[in-house]
């Protein structure tokens, strides 16, 4: 009994590691968006909770154009 249960937990983890990636696609900004974006964000106060969100905003779309 144990060992159908591994068996079909170890097929089920296979099929799921091979699976088609659902990664998100980040959306692109043109350069006119990201120089407004960038101007936006100076004016913000150097301890502004919103340059906090910001970076993590940005690590997190790094993370996603190695997700495959």
């Amino acid at each position: 009994m144990r060992t159908v249960l591994w068996l079909v937990v170890g097929g089920t983890l296979l099929v799921c590691g091979c699976s088609e990636s659902k990664c998100p696609v980040p959306i692109t900004y043109d350069d006119a968006t990201l120089k407004k974006i960038e101007k936006a964000r100076e004016k913000l106060p150097h301890d502004s909770v919103l340059l906090q969100v910001l970076s993590d905003y940005e690590n997190e779309r790094d993370d996603l154009r190695f997700c495959k």
